[in-house]
Order: structure tokens, then C-alpha cells, then sequence
């Protein structure tokens, strides 16, 4: 009997590999320890990629995971994200920064400014030295520029992953980083939309009109869209109970915000998360027992897994490995300096300070998704691009381990002034 490849069945081949594969190598082989689900299912999809499989078995990369096959997916892919920066918002109570909005501001930009400043300063160093790293579209200090913007990046959705797994996201530290990581977010797409303004030549009436259309929105959002909801869900759902128009108007809410910000240039995910911040706290308890689950076994395989898949590594030059590298420790030192050190003069202990800033490098595939950017715009090298994208998967791999070791500082500085005090 012969089997017809139908697809369906592709596409249900597809999604146990997706979904059971990188859980169960996470979940059976300890590796859960030392690094976060979310290092798997990116390593799992660049395995899966031309850079391995393709390879190794063009034959069967050719059937499963092609550019062309992986496009029915893609739909997915993106609800996945857009669902999980939703939850990961609803986690985030901004009540909890009144009275701290200046010193909770400087510390959010001083963890983007610090290692993008850092960053640009090693671009242009490496526009010098390394000359094929930068793309045929970019003259020096626009290669030094968007090296800079990659370098000062932290991810939302994956720190947001990162934080549920370490049993963080409920702790006032977790919900800070969080909040820390939505502004870098808001800021990384102004400074990617002026990058790519440069390459193409065009002035900053584009990147003007972005800022001005953002803070609008946010200002819609937070005085307009908020009390709204808070009538509308009064009558829809009662003593905080989320029935099926429940959820189906929370869904159309996210994805419509999600549909505004990708419209005026601010990407799709900083919109579904701002509107899990502004949705009633009192429900937020029960919509994340109603979607969490299966929005992150279930769909966000998907968006990690498929945008490894994407990733074309190519190491046959030993300037990639230096780059590699060097961004590597800038991006760590300047995310962990810049947010540490701000964040014990807003009025952090020492302990959180470090573990603040030890959450920050995390880079996940939203740095993926700027280099993809910057990489299509030829501001970056084939070259450049794929360092760049083991600088993510390295980073985001250390967040986890960075963030225990400085918990246990924190708990043995503790333990040793007690031991002070009572001797």
C-alpha cells in the first residue's frame, strides 16, 4: 500500500515534530536546568534547517521543511506570538510602577541605550577591520548603527517564556524586566524603522510620524481603550467569570491593537502585549487559565521552531567567529551594566540589580526578526547575520544560568550580613 503525502498529513507531521520533539529533549534529558525551552526549540528549528538537515538529508528537508512547505505554517507562527506577547502583558500590572515612573523610565532606556551605544562602537570597529561584514547597502556608520540596534536588543516574548519557566513572572522582579523589556521593544522598532529609513534614503519625517502615531496610541490605549473595557467586560462577564464572548472579545481586542501597531511601523508584538496591560486585572486570572497552556505548548513551538528553521548559518569564515564573540560579551556587559547599575540608584537592592540585569541580554528570536530586517535591507552581511544569530542563541542560552547566579550571590550576601548582625 502507498502512502499519499496528503497536506494534512504534512502538515500534521509537521506539527508533532514541532510541538513533542524539543519538549521532550527539554523535558527527559535535564537540560531543563541549565537553559530554558525556548534555547531548544531555536536550536531545534536551525537544526531542522538547510544548515543541518539540508545538509545532511536535502531529500527529506526538501519534503518536511522547505521555504515553500513551511508557508502554510506561517499563519500560525504568528498567532502563536501574538497570543503569547498578549499573556505575557496580562502578567504585567503597571499599577505596580506609580510613583517610580522616572527611575523605572531611566532604567528601561539605560538598558538599551548603554549596549547599543557599546554596540555601534564595536560595528564601526568592525566595519574597519572586518570590511566584509557589512552589507553592500551600508556605508561604515550605517553598518555601525544597526549592529548597535542588534546589540541593544531584548526579547518580550521569550524573556516572557524565560520568566514563567524560572517561576519569575509573578515576582515583582520578573514583572519589572518585563516591563523593562516592553520599552526596549517600543524604542527598538523606532530605531530599526530610522535604520532602514537610512538605507533607503529617506529623512526622519517616517521615523517622526512613527513616534507620533506610537505615543498616540499608547495614549488611546491607556485613557480611552482601558475604561472601555473595563465597562464592556462588566457586562460580559460577571463576577469575573470568562465565557465564550469573553474570550472571543479579548481575542479580537488583542489582535486588532496587534493590527495597529504593525500598521504604523511598531510591529505586531508590541501591540499584543500593550493590550494585555490595559485589560481588567480582575480577569486576568481567569483568561490566562482559559489560553496560557495552549498558547505556549501548543502554538509557540511554532513561532520559535519556524524561525530557526529560516536561519541559514554559514561559518566557513574565521571573522564570523570573531564577530561571534565580540558581540557576545558586549551585548552581555553593556545589558547587564546598563540595567544593574541604574537600577541600584533607583532604589533596588543589589541582588535584584543583578539578577535585573542578568535577565536582559535575553535576545530569543526577536532578534532573529531585526536581523532578518537589516540582513533584507543589506545592511548586514551574510556574514554578519549569521554570527549574530549564535550571539542570540548564546545569549538567550546564559539568561537563565546569568539570572540562578545571581540569585545565590544575592541569597549568600544575605546570609552573610545575618550572620553579622548576629554575631
Amino acid at each position: 500500500m502507498r502512502v499519499e503525502v496528503t497536506p494534512a498529513l504534512l502538515f500534521l507531521v509537521q506539527a508533532i515534530l514541532l510541538i513533542a520533539v524539543p519538549f521532550l529533549l527539554w523535558r527527559l534529558s535535564g537540560i531543563r536546568r541549565v537553559a530554558p525551552m525556548v534555547v531548544i526549540q531555536i536550536l531545534f528549528g536551525v537544526a531542522l534547517g538547510p544548515s543541518l538537515l539540508g545538509w545532511v538529508a536535502p531529500n527529506l528537508w526538501e519534503a518536511l521543511f522547505a521555504p515553500k512547505i513551511l508557508a502554510p505554517l506561517s499563519g500560525l507562527s504568528w498567532l502563536a506570538v501574538v497570543l503569547f506577547a498578549f499573556l505575557t502583558g496580562l502578567h504585567l500590572d503597571v499599577t505596580e510602577f506609580r510613583g517610580k515612573s522616572r527611575a523605572f523610565v531611566a532604567v528601561s532606556l539605560s538598558s538599551l541605550v548603554v549596549p547599543t551605544l557599546l554596540g555601534t562602537g564595536l560595528g564601526w570597529w568592525i566595519a574597519g577591520a572586518l570590511p566584509g561584514m557589512a552589507g553592500p547597502a551600508a556605508s561604515p556608520a550605517l553598518f555601525a548603527v544597526g549592529f548597535g540596534v542588534c546589540l541593544g536588543v531584548t526579547a518580550l516574548p521569550v524573556l516572557g517564556a524565560i520568566l514563567r519557566e524560572m517561576g519569575l513572572i509573578e515576582q515583582r522582579v520578573g514583572r519589572l524586566a518585563l516591563g523593562y523589556a516592553a520599552v526596549n521593544d517600543a524604542a527598538l522598532w523606532v530605531l530599526v524603522t530610522a535604520v532602514l529609513a537610512w538605507a533607503s534614503g529617506r529623512g526622519g519625517e517616517e521615523v517622526t510620524w512613527v513616534l507620533a502615531l506610537g505615543a498616540g496610541y499608547l495614549a488611546v490605549s491607556a485613557f480611552v481603550a482601558k475604561p472601555l473595557l473595563e465597562r464592556l467586560f462588566a457586562r460580559v462577564a460577571p463576577g469575573d467569570e470568562v465565557g465564550d464572548t469573553a474570550i472571543v472579545l479579548t481575542c479580537a481586542g488583542l489582535l486588532a491593537s496587534a493590527a495597529v501597531t504593525e500598521a504604523i511601523g511598531l510591529h505586531y508584538i508590541l501591540g499584543a502585549f500593550v493590550a494585555g496591560t490595559v485589560m481588567p486585572k480582575r480577569l486576568a486570572a481567569a483568561v490566562l487559565d482559559r489560553l496560557e497552556h495552549f498558547a505556549t505548548l501548543v502554538l509557540l513551538p511554532f513561532f520559535f521552531t519556524l524561525t530557526g528553521l529560516k536561519v541559514t548559518l554559514d561559518l566557513s569564515e574565521p571573522a564570523q567567529w570573531t564577530v561571534f564573540a565580540l558581540a557576545t560579551l558586549v551585548t552581555i556587559a553593556g545589558k547587564l551594566l546598563g540595567t544593574a547599575l541604574p537600577a541600584r540608584l533607583s532604589g533596588e537592592s543589589w541582588g535584584d540589580s543583578w539578577r535585573l540585569g542578568a535577565l536582559m541580554p535575553c535576545k530569543g528570536l526577536m532578534e532573529v526578526i531585526v536581523l532578518t530586517i537589516l540582513l533584507d535591507a543589506r545592511v548586514l552581511s551574510v556574514g554578519a547575520f549569521s554570527a549574530l544569530v549564535l550571539m542570540a542563541i548564546a545569549t538567550t542560552a546564559l539568561t537563565q544560568p546569568m539570572t540562578l547566579l545571581a540569585g545565590r550571590g544575592a541569597e549568600a550576601n544575605r546570609n552573610l550580613g545575618l550572620e553579622r548582625r548576629n554575631g
